[in-house]
């Protein structure tokens, strides 16, 4: 197999300063140690400083995207910003952090010489598209508060670009997972697998559109650093089939896959008869994410950047599952 990652020729010549926001996050933690690995200087924001003092080859800036008005020593000599940090569950302050605070940052980032801004952002913002190949010509529909403030932060970005003002890459991947996540819905559905509850919902081949951690941080290594990257949006995703992530994670937990499969209209009454109900699982969401049919294109991002899927959905989510496993074992 060819280097997915690139990370051969990534590593062979020094980088630049690299200015990283959400670094102790999810994908910032498996992002920090590959840009030192690739020859990056890194300097990482953070509100916490104490939990850096261990790290290794990256310089601390202690801020906060609400409240820092004062850029200048996070952005001092940075050739590249790497936006990772973002709010995803308290709807009341999305808009401070993840629009009004990175636009300060951006508008510091313009004034400091800043070359390039690599932001993460989300196939959220075309909407729940349930059918079809979502590409990076598709039309913005974002409707949660998270995805519409994440599209618009990524339209500001654009105008930036447009302006002449800084270079700008998007990277948009839909579901991450892997080691670590935060996410639980992955875990919830495996719970239901080990105990035998799961079932399908509407006719076989359902998508499960997901991406590993370590993928999507390939794709912002060749953001930050190949040419070619500026002025792009790239969808990052791999994809199977509902039944194939299932059977992966019923055989990494060691149990029988399921087999039972409901209509979908019948799902679908039962989850807008019963959502009124505190704590109801079964939600028009949860349903709809697990018989959608639509696919995320990665055309671009592979033939611009050479990106590709090195952990495969139905592998990663049976090591997921193998892990998830044995950790409830020794609890």
């Amino acid at each position: 197999m060819s280097d997915p990652m690139n990370m051969t020729s990534l590593a062979k010549e020094p980088r630049g300063l690299v200015a990283v926001t959400g670094a102790s996050g999810f994908i910032g933690k498996v992002l920090l140690p590959q840009l030192l690995s690739a020859g990056w200087r890194v300097r990482v924001l953070t509100r916490e400083p104490q939990k850096w003092t261990e790290s290794a080859g990256g310089d601390v800036f202690v801020g906060d995207l609400v409240d820092t008005r004062d850029w200048s020593g996070f952005l001092k000599g940075a050739d590249v910003v790497i936006h990772a940090a973002a709010e995803i569950r308290q709807p009341e302050v999305m808009m401070a952090v993840n629009v009004q605070g990175p636009e300060r940052l951006l508008h510091a980032a313009v004034a400091a010489g800043v070359r390039r801004w690599v932001q993460l952002s989300s196939v959220g913002a075309y909407g729940p598209v349930f059918e079809g190949c979502v590409d990076e010509h598709s039309p913005e529909k974002p409707a949660g508060p998270y995805e519409k403030t994440k599209t618009l932060f990524d339209q500001l970005l654009r105008d930036a670009s447009r302006l002449g003002q800084l270079e700008v890459c998007i990277v948009r991947p839909s579901n991450v997972y892997g080691p670590g996540m935060v996410n639980q819905s992955l875990f919830q559905m495996m719970n239901m697998i080990r105990r035998g509850w799961f079932a399908y919902m509407g006719p076989a081949g359902a998508s499960a559109n997901y991406v590993h951690v370590n993928d999507v941080v390939s794709a912002l290594l060749l953001c930050a650093a190949l040419p070619q990257a500026s002025g792009k949006t790239y969808n990052v995703s791999d994809w199977s089939t509902m039944e194939d992530l299932v059977e992966a994670m019923a055989k990494g937990m060691g149990v029988s896959a399921p087999t039972r499969r409901w209509p979908l209209g019948f799902m679908m009454l039962l989850a807008r008869s019963l959502q009124w109900l505190p704590r109801w699982p079964l939600t028009v969401a949860r349903v709809r994410a697990l018989s959608g049919r639509a696919r995320y294109s990665t055309q671009r991002i592979e033939e611009d950047l050479g990106w590709r899927v090195s952990v495969p959905v139905v592998r990663g989510m049976q090591a997921l599952s193998t892990q998830g496993h044995c950790a409830d074992a020794q609890t």
